[in-house]
């Protein structure tokens, strides 16, 4: 979404708010999104710094990662950008990843959340923390009780040599 700052950068008002919808992106590492992305949050500018602060949520669908049951969750994304223009940053030789654009007095927001959305969204999920998984031998889900697998499995290299202790 593009956002007019023109009032902000004309000294007509000091802040923006913001809460929009936005599509989410497509579905990856079977992260499935069921919803648009909430953006709320605001634009201010402190004597001639602008900054942006917002919060977006994110509602998706997966499998738990020990235990494979589905769950649904929504991912929060904490976003603080400083506002620039191209003009302002060219004498920095460091990379412009901290600074959010400002062309045609106006920020196009989708692109640096989805973006950071990508790089911090986690790639693994679990049903609950003490989640105990699936048996590795049998596929049981731990959660509903133990299965019937021995516990304590001896080498095959060393098998002979349990024979030696039972005799």
């Amino acid at each position: 979404m593009l956002i007019d700052v023109r009032p902000m950068l004309k000294g007509e008002v000091r802040e923006i708010k913001l809460d929009y919808l936005t599509p989410p992106p497509e579905d990856f590492n079977d992260i499935h999104f069921t919803g648009d992305i909430r953006i709320t949050g605001e634009i201010v500018n402190h004597a001639g710094y602008q900054t942006l602060d917002a919060v977006a949520e994110v509602p998706f669908d997966t499998h738990c990662s020990r235990c494979w049951k589905d769950i649904s969750r929504s991912f929060t994304l904490n976003i603080h950008k400083v506002l620039a223009t191209r003009q302002s940053l060219q004498n920095q030789t460091e990379d412009n990843d901290d600074y959010l654009l400002i062309e045609d007095q106006k920020i196009d927001l989708d692109s640096p959340l989805l973006e950071a959305m990508m790089l911090e969204f986690p790639y693994t999920f679990v049903c609950k923390e003490d989640c105990k998984g699936l048996c590795a031998k049998c596929g049981k889900d731990l959660n509903e009780g133990d299965c019937d697998c021995p516990k304590k499995e001896i080498d095959p290299r060393l098998a002979i040599l349990q024979k030696l202790l039972y005799k």
